[in-house]
């Protein structure tokens, strides 16, 4: 009866409560499978109701011990729940990250390089304009 519940957990599912299992919120679920915190909280209610738990880790508690009774040879990965600081992800939409899952310090970060770069390229851009003007005989305004 018990592998009958757990059977009726989609892949989706038992990635969620796997993530909540290691004490993650829905927004660093969402970012790690690349998915919105709406859906993962969805996924993460259907799981409970499915095991008839109390609670979402109740839920995430009751998937790590039947996976841990039915197979030990593949242990849960646990990852570490801090992004890495460094390299900094694109902060533009992608195909694989369509929402912007940047830290506060990520932002930070990408405003400063944003406000040193852009002065840099537009007096780059008025040296090239006037070498040109002045390579091609005219004089510069």
């Amino acid at each position: 009866m018990e592998s009958e519940r757990f059977g009726k957990l989609t892949t989706r599912h038992r990635d969620c409560l796997r993530l909540v299992y290691q004490h993650r919120k829905s927004a660093e679920i969402a970012h790690t499978l690349g998915i919105s915190p709406r859906y993962v909280d969805n996924q993460l209610i259907e799981a409970k109701n499915i095991l008839g738990a109390s609670s979402r880790f109740d839920a995430a508690c009751q998937l790590a011990a039947y996976e841990s009774e039915v197979d030990s040879s593949h242990p849960v990965e646990i990852t570490s729940s801090i992004e890495p600081f460094w390299p900094l992800p694109v902060p533009l939409p992608t195909k694989g990250k369509p929402t912007s899952t940047l830290t506060w310090q990520q932002v930070l970060v990408w405003g400063g390089i944003i406000a040193i770069v852009t002065p840099i390229a537009v007096t780059v851009a008025t040296m090239v304009i006037v070498s040109l003007t002045l390579l091609l005989g005219m004089k510069p305004a």
